[in-house]
């Protein structure tokens, strides 16, 4: 006599159970490695919107691109910037004037409308105007004072992007989509 109903039972409900988990294993796999790629945030020139160590999803490949968006640089690809990755934010798109102006940006003569908090030093950098080139965009970090970006090194060429940071998955208590 069976204890918990009749032999095989247990081998009907884990057949019923395996097959729903491994579609939900491979949706996973693919979201993660296909469709997206994890990233680890390092340094302070996003704070404090994304602090070093979060975790990120990025999306392969970026082709249309769009003020606001935080985004992976090859940081091979644009002249003096160090290490492989870069994260910063577009604030300037091909054909738009930008200035900054103590670190804040002004572009098309108005001041950036930030989607997140900026971190500004009232003795930071001001740049005159430039127009943003073709097939280019132009990038700050959020905490300003600390970061190298497109006030040092230029516009970034579009080929230079590897994809729009998108969802932090890590640390849990700050789980949710990148803005």
């Amino acid at each position: 006599m069976a204890l918990f109903g009749p032999p095989g039972a247990g081998d009907r409900i884990a057949r019923r159970l395996l097959a729903p988990l491994l579609v939900m294993l491979l949706l996973l796999v693919t979201v993660f490695w296909i469709l997206f790629t994890p990233l680890r945030i390092s340094g302070d020139s996003m704070m404090p919107g994304l602090a070093g160590e979060d975790r990120v999803l990025v999306t392969r490949g970026y082709n249309e691109p769009s003020r606001g968006d935080v985004v992976h640089i090859d940081a091979r690809l644009i002249g003096g910037a160090r290490g492989q990755q870069v994260v910063k934010r577009i604030v300037g798109l091909p054909g738009d004037t930008v200035g900054i102006d103590r670190g804040a940006a002004v572009v098309n003569g108005t001041f950036e409308d930030a989607s997140g908090p900026i971190l500004l030093d009232d003795g930071d950098v001001s740049i005159a105007e430039i127009v943003v080139p073709e097939g280019h965009v132009y990038v700050l970090g959020d905490n300003r004072p600390v970061s190298l970006d497109s006030r040092f090194y230029g516009a970034v060429p579009l080929p230079a992007i590897h994809g729009r940071l998108v969802f932090r998955f890590t640390p849990v208590t700050r789980l949710g989509p990148v803005d």
